[in-house]
């Protein structure tokens, strides 16, 4: 099991147990990509979801609520 797949695993099981930069390489690992955004706010988009997933940032770590959030749309894209 690689690198990757570890951390994948761990988000879907706990989200809330990573640290941001960690949900950043995941999402970006199922095809979001980072969308320039001023402020302390990431925006992410994907070409296959309506909504953009907007994360507040902010020391470097973010609200466990995001964390779920990215984790329910991660899991909406895996059904398809």
């Amino acid at each position: 099991m690689s690198k990757t797949e570890k951390l994948i695993a761990k988000f879907l099981k706990n989200p809330g147990s990573l640290h941001y930069s960690e949900v950043d390489k995941i999402l970006i690992h199922y095809g979001f990509t980072r969308v320039p955004a001023k402020g302390s706010h990431v925006k992410y988009k994907h070409q296959h979801l309506q909504h953009d997933l907007v994360i507040p940032v902010h020391d470097g770590d973010c609200n466990k609520f995001y964390k779920e959030m990215a984790r329910k749309l991660i899991r909406s894209l895996l059904k398809k």
